[in-house]
Parts: structure tokens; sequence; C-alpha cells
């Protein structure tokens, strides 16, 4: 087929306003200036939508008229394309209504990639009686799709939009009326389409300018019809996985601040994992009443993978779950539904296919202290355990979890180490393929600072569990497993001593455990944003722990990483306490790691309402590194981002905007459903959130 005009000469500004029928489509730039007028009548109004340019505008209006018409958009359904099945296209009807557009003599046009999709592609599972208007089963099959159309289009069309207004979905108020434009929940689904459809146009025409759906949800002038705007523009609603590839190597850390449902508000914090592997054991984990445990599972191979979870509850009873993870994704698994109410329980989680896992829990602990906790899974077993944490301080309650998934049993002695040096030790018998909790207060008495060493005649596991009411103030709960081998070198990437009614106040603290028989003399090196350095050091007796205030050290309102370099081997972790913005309470802990990585994998990973996620990334070499997050979506789309980190840094991404809807289009698209005299209105309100996401508009 070929196009009986050359290719179009003039590119629209970006960021006009486009009038397209009775509808108009407002176009926000996120980079760059919009040339232009500065009111709503100086602005261009450019474009006109008709049905069939064919059949329509060509017969209906003379064609004196038709010099007029210079910017266009063209609806381009998915399964008027490719109904007979995947990659069998039919491309006549849309040829021939390029044509015909171009025969105008147009200086732009703009194509609007709309669903239905095919009868083979639609999922069954879609919300109301017409499947096809919701997302495919597979999203992949959507960029396909969108790839071919910018493959066959290019130097003819260079502005596309993903979908019309997908804003009228099943819960808005058209829906109510009868109207539903997209089956589903645009704030929850829309996003995967828009992702694929903006990476497979831009794969093929970097060039060419991608615009959103319009996502107003009700007819009325409201700043409600606003909520898919304000969700998808600050990143919510999404689970997703990470993984982090450097140039160099770093250290990579998750923090996560969150109000669970609303009513147990807390913070985690989670070191990533390495490398993926088959098998991976969670020590700890309960569903007594006020507990809510899930076991998180990344898959970022390009297989499925066919994942067994193995249940272990004291005494040695066992469950299995089997489930499959997709590839490039991430699987959530509701262990309260798994296993049912008041279990004690730990778990192995194998697969066919390299995998990632982590165990979230949040909690109102014995109905006074809300909060959350996360902690990885561990690849190996290992017949000796530290923990450099611990406390019986008042408002601090510890335990140790200890997994034994063997078949023969073990026998534990448990070493407990307190500052200045002095020790006591306990034992503990594991049945085979058992868990086992130990009560830290009741062994050790109150008012205790310790640290553990967990030795076993065979393999387990070893975690430790902690809540607390921190200052009589701040509640939550962390936990961690234990190192299972001292070091010399230890790095922390998270930290901060912020201290402001904005961000909030955090108290961070590093414990040092020192085993060994002799002294340490350790010194540390603090980094902060953009490469500025400071010392410290500390003296460890042997047989001890000892902890440092960071906050009195680097001073207030700091982002800090750490690297600590030791005479003597030690195990390091650092626990934190906050009020995150003034009202989020709880605290994190984490282990050091003993050396930095190319690759780092995150399993977890939420953007819902009331979660708040960062990446935390620590360089501790003397030179830049060129670094990308990869993010992984539970509807099995990626998305990538470049970043380099200064020498001996640290430095925060924000998860949430990093994955927002401006990042995957180059412009959003609002339809006004009301009189052009409110047109400015619907602007700056649109205007307003795009500016509070930190997607920069002209003003």
């Amino acid at each position: 087929m070929s196009f009986d005009s050359k290719r179009l000469k003039m590119r629209l500004k970006s960021g006009i306003l486009i009038a397209i029928s009775l509808v108009l489509i407002m176009v926000f730039p996120f980079t760059g200036v919009l040339s232009g007028g500065t009111t709503l009548t100086e602005r261009t109004v450019l474009g006109l939508f008709s049905e069939s340019f064919q059949n329509n505008l060509k017969t209906k209006y003379p064609a004196s008229e038709w010099p007029w018409v210079r910017n266009v958009r063209i609806f381009l359904t998915w399964s008027s394309v490719e109904l007979h099945g995947k990659g069998v296209y039919d491309w006549s009807a849309a040829d021939a209504e390029i044509n015909a557009a171009l025969s105008l003599g147009l200086n732009s046009i703009l194509i609007t990639l709309s669903l239905p999709c095919p009868i083979w592609a639609s999922n069954p599972n879609t919300p109301g009686d017409n499947p096809g208007m919701g997302p495919p089963r597979n999203l992949k099959d959507f960029g396909d799709f969108c790839r071919a159309v910018a493959e066959r289009y290019k130097g003819i069309v260079d502005y596309y939009q993903i979908l019309q207004e997908p804003g009228w979905d099943t819960d808005s108020q058209a829906a109510k009326h009868g109207h539903v434009y997209y089956a589903g929940y645009s704030d929850q689904s829309y996003m995967g389409m828009l992702r694929e459809g903006y990476q497979a146009v831009k794969q093929v025409d970097p060039n060419a300018y991608v615009a959103s759906g319009a996502l107003l949800d009700e007819i009325t002038r409201t700043p409600q019809a606003y909520r898919n705007y304000e969700v998808l523009l600050a990143g919510g609603n999404q689970d997703l996985s990470m993984k982090v590839e450097s140039e160099k190597d770093i250290v990579a850390e998750r923090p996560m601040y969150f109000n669970y449902h609303g009513v147990w508000p807390g913070g985690t914090v989670e070191q990533g994992a390495k490398e993926p592997r088959t098998t991976w054991y969670l020590a700890e984990g309960a569903t007594h009443p006020g507990f809510e445990e899930w076991i998180c599972i990344q898959n970022p191979g390009d297989s499925d993978a066919n994942v067994m979870i193995t249940y272990m509850f004291p005494g040695g009873a066992t469950q299995e779950q089997g489930l499959t993870v997709g590839a490039h994704s991430r699987n959530t698994v509701d262990v309260n539904g798994a296993v049912g109410p008041h279990k004690d329980v730990s778990a192995r989680v194998g697969s066919d296919q390299p995998i990632v896992v982590e165990r979230p829990m949040y909690f109102n602990y014995h109905n006074k202290w809300t909060g959350g906790s996360i902690c990885a899974g561990v690849p190996e077993l290992s017949n000796t355990w530290y923990l450099a944490e611990g406390a019986t301080q008042p408002g601090f309650e510890e335990w140790i979890s200890l997994m034994n998934p063997g078949d023969v049993p073990a026998n534990v002695e448990i070493t407990y180490m307190f500052p200045g040096g002095a020790v006591q030790k306990q034992n503990v018998a594991l049945p085979p393929t058992s868990r086992e909790t130990v009560m830290v207060n009741d062994v050790v008495g109150p008012n205790k600072d310790v640290s553990a060493k967990v030795a076993a005649d065979n393999p387990i596991i070893a975690e430790r569990p902690m809540y607390f009411l921190y200052h009589n103030a701040w509640s939550g709960g962390h936990t961690q497993f234990g190192a299972t081998a001292t070091a010399t070198s230890w790095f922390l990437s998270e930290g901060t001593t912020r201290s402001n009614k904005d961000d909030g106040y955090f108290e961070e603290w590093i414990s040092i455990q020192n085993p060994g028989d002799a002294d340490a003399s350790v010194d540390l090196t603090y980094m902060f944003p953009g490469g500025a350095t400071q010392p410290g050091s500390i003296n460890v007796p042997a047989h001890s722990r000892q902890t440092i205030l960071v906050n009195s050290v680097v001073g207030s309102d700091k982002d800090v990483s750490v690297q600590l370099d030791s005479n003597q081997p030690i195990v390091v972790e650092r626990p934190m306490y906050f009020s995150y913005h003034g009202k989020d309470d709880g605290g994190d802990v984490e282990l050091g790691s003993q050396g930095g990585g190319k690759t780092w994998y995150f399993a977890e990973g939420t953007t819902r309402e009331g979660f708040e996620e960062w990446l935390t990334l620590q360089n501790p070499g003397d030179s830049e590194a060129p670094t990308t997050i990869t993010f992984m979506f539970s509807d099995g789309t990626t998305q990538q981002k470049a970043v380099t980190l200064p020498a001996k840094s640290r430095t925060t991404i924000d998860v949430n905007h990093a994955v927002g809807l401006a990042t995957q289009c180059d412009g959003v698209a609002l339809h006004p459903y009301d009189y052009p005299q409110w047109w400015s209105w619907y602007y700056n309100y649109l205007r307003d959130i795009c500016a509070k996401n930190g997607a920069p508009t002209w003003r």
C-alpha cells in the first residue's frame, strides 16, 4: 500500500491544545517549554475528529472547506486490524482512512489506538459482559499491535494516544448510565496498557509523541472527577519488583513507609538479593489474630516459574501450596488464606526457575502495637547465625525464630552477648521440618542490649523478630535473619537523621557485634548525597556488642550511607525508629552487606494507597556508577529508569513517582464534558495535579 502524501512537514508543538469535534484533548508536556499563547483563547486550537474521512467529512462538507482542516485524529481499533489471529493484520481500512486524511494536505495526524481487543486476545475475567473492552490476557499482545501500527505508519503519523477515554471505566459515573469505555478499573490496570503501548511506539519511532488516554471518571465538573489522574500521576496502585544493575559494585536497599488498611502505620526496609535462586527459606511467620502474612515472589527470568511452598509448623507438621509466577513478573501469596489462622509458620519456597522471595507482615501486636516488618528469604541453611541487634529494654519484646527444614533433629546453642563482654547461653531442640520460637526477654531478663550467636549441629535458619513502643511513643516491629559469617567490611545503604515537621523525625543506630576473642577497632565512613563524606571510629570489646547513635555523629537532616572497616571480624545491623511525615510511626532494621554487587533484586514493592516506596543506592567506590533500575509489575509489564551514582555517595529514588503516569507518556489527555467557558478550569486543575507530582507543565 502506498500513501498519496509525502512525509508530513510540520509537527505540533509540545503541549498544544487539540480540539477534536466537540471534545477537547489537552496535552501537557513533561519536558521542555510549551509555545503558544498564555490564555485559553490565545492558544492554538487544532484538529478535527470524524468517524470517517472517506464517508463523513468528504461527503458532508464541501471541498472548499477542506483546506481549513490541518490536523486530525483517527481511531484505530485493535480488533479491526488484527481480528483473525496474532500477527494476522488487515490494514486495508486503516490505509484507506489515512490516505483520505492525507489527501486534505494536513500538517499532522494523531492516531488513537483503541479497544476492543480481538476475541483471541481478550481476557474472560474482565468485569462486565464485554471482555474485549478491558485489558487483554497478555498485555504484550497489545504492545505488539501498537508496534506494528508504528512500523507501518512511521513517517506519516507522529502522534499517538493510548486508548480514548479509559476513565469511563467499570466504577465511573458514566458506567451508572450504561456507558463503559474501559471494562476494568483504570486507576489499577490502565498503566499496564499505557506502558506497553508507549514503549512499543517509542521503540519504533523515538521521536513520536505519545499521549495518555483521558481519565476523568465523571461528566460533572468536580475535583472528584480527577481521582484517576491523582492516583496515576502519583504512581499509585502498582505492585512491583525491581532489578538494579550497575557498572560498578554498589549496595541497594528498599525502604517503604505505609499506613496499612488505613489503621496500621509503620515502615520496613530490606536489602536486595544479589542473585535469584531456586530455593528460599523464611523462618518467621504468623497468622495469629492481628497478623497478616504475605509471601512475595519475583520471577526476573524469561520463562514462567512453577513454585512450590512448603509451610512448616511447630512440632514438625507441613503443608504445601503450588503456583505459577509469570516471566518478568511478581506474585503475592496470602499466607493467612493458605494455612488458616492461629499459626506460627516457617516456609520453604522452591521453584523450577530462579526466583527471589520476601515476606511482608503487618500486625496489631497484642492489640497494642501496630506496624509491619519484612524479611528477604534466606537461600542457604547454616550451622551458625549471628544477630547483632537485640533489646529487652522497656517497651521492647525480642524473639528468635528457629527453622529446621531438614529431616533430622537439630540441637541449638544460643550465646547471648552484652555490652562489656558478659555472655549467657541457652539450649533449644528443634524437631525435623519444624519451627520453634524463643522469647529472649524471658531468657536474659529486662533492660538489656543484647546480640546473639546461634550454633546448631545440623543446618537451620535463625531470624529475630522484635516488637516495640519506642520512647513510649512510636510503636511497631521489625525482623531480620542473622549473618552466617563475620566480616571486616560492612556497608549500609539506607540511613537518615531527618528531623523536621515536613519529613518527620528519625533516629538511626548502628549495632556492632564482636563475637571474637580480641577487641575490634572499627573505622566508619559516612557518605552523603553528592559525594561528601565524614569519618568516625569506635572500639568494640571481645564477645560484646556496641551501639552508635548516628544522629549524634553526623547531625540532623542528613541522608547517609555508611561503610564500616574493622581490624577484627564483626557483624553489623542498622535499626531505625521514626515518625514518618509526623504521622506514620514505626521502626525497621537491616543487616549490613559484606560487599557491593553489580546486580540487586527486590521481590516486594507496592505503591498502593497508603504506601510510599523508596530505593536507596550506595556507591562506595572512587568513580561514578551508571545504574539501571528495571521495575517488574504484577501484570507482566516492565519499565526502566537510568541514574548515575556519584563516587562515595548515597542516592535516593522515589519509586512511586518513578513509575507514575508522566514517565510513560509525553502528555496527558483531558476531555472536559462541559461548556468551553469551563475549559480553563479543567486545564488549571489538572496542571496543578501534575505540578504536585513533579510533572512540569506549561503555566
